[in-house]
């Protein structure tokens, strides 16, 4: 197969310009300067995104940009899920956290803080909303167990899925756009015995859904971009980001192309991103489960979000799949 070539010239990034040559080759991840082909269409850096003419214009919402950005906390993780149930703000210190380089820029967890966040495979995570059910990431694949009940990555009860249930118009529209409606639940073989390590959080409703709300997404995914994944459990926090202000990014992909059922997260100045290993993992606030990482440019690079499925726009088809009527 012949490959096709693409020349970008004097492509402006951040205000940097480069001469970019795109060489798309099978199963090959081809990166140049700041711009990665990936055929994987995962968390995984740049990958190949929509065609102009299959961009879904017609759903994507509109909301006000706030005035200001909310204040995000350098606090205890600890304490978080406490802290989220009382409303209890946390004063952030721009200057202290970015010096972190974790998750990207997070903290290391115990499970007993975040007991929803599940292992998937070895490159996702997903959220129990029920003791048969788990949730995850459409792209994420068809895997034969999860891992629960511990920080650690190769550690924790296996349980086996008994089935998967992608949703149906993500697999209707992949081709063309492969990350709108990206959610699959998977129905496990056993139910899951609750304890202080393995609880289910609770769905969000559209109402949750505010910008500038800070949410917590948690996984072992790359520590920074195309680095080493994380043996131990981290967790990040991020402002909601409006979809005006996302797309408004300097990278052609994110123009136009976030739909009803996306959301944005993170900060202009880079440096605090889920990252590849994070897809399908939660993306939780005030104990609520709003969506769950999806895609997005690098990780944590400055200027760009990442990008997370909205879980309130799919409620429906959850609870008409699992037969569970969810508060």
């Amino acid at each position: 197969m012949t490959p096709i070539i693409v020349f970008i010239l004097g492509m402006e990034i951040l205000g940097f310009e480069y001469d970019v040559l795109l060489i798309p080759v099978q199963k090959i991840p081809i990166k140049s300067k700041n711009v990665i082909y990936s055929p994987s269409l995962q968390r995984q850096s740049y990958s190949k995104r929509l065609r102009k003419d299959d961009i879904d214009r017609l759903d994507i919402e509109s909301y006000e940009e706030p005035t200001e950005m909310p204040d995000v906390d350098s606090f205890d993780y600890g304490k978080d899920r406490d802290g989220e149930r009382t409303g209890e703000s946390h004063a952030y210190d721009f200057e202290a956290n970015y010096g972190d380089d974790k998750i990207v820029g997070g903290e290391e967890v115990d499970i007993v803080l975040y007991p929803y966040h599940v292992g998937y495979g070895t490159n996702c995570g997903g959220a129990i909303i029920d003791k048969r059910w788990v949730l995850t990431a459409g792209h994420c694949g068809k895997k034969p167990y999860i891992r629960v009940g511990s920080k650690y990555i190769n550690q924790g009860r296996k349980v086996s899925v008994k089935r998967s249930h992608v949703h149906p118009m993500w697999a209707a529209k992949k081709k063309d756009h492969p990350f709108d409606y990206d959610f699959q639940l998977l129905e496990l073989s056993e139910p899951l015995k609750f304890d202080e390590n393995i609880q289910p959080i609770k769905l969000a409703h559209i109402e949750d859904m505010v910008i500038g709300k800070v949410i917590t997404v948690t996984g072992w995914g790359n520590t920074e971009e195309n680095g080493p994944y994380s043996n131990v459990l981290r967790a990040v926090r991020l402002p909601i980001i409006s979809k005006e202000h996302c797309q408004k990014v300097p990278f052609p992909y994110f123009r136009g192309t976030l739909t009803a059922r996306m959301f944005c997260a993170g900060f202009a100045e880079g440096k605090k991103d889920a990252c590849q290993g994070d897809s399908g993992g939660p993306a939780a606030a005030y104990d609520r489960l709003l969506g769950l990482v999806s895609f997005g440019y690098g990780c944590a690079t400055p200027g760009s979000y990442g990008v997370y499925s909205k879980l309130a726009k799919v409620r429906t088809w959850i609870e008409q799949t699992t037969g569970i009527q969810f508060d």
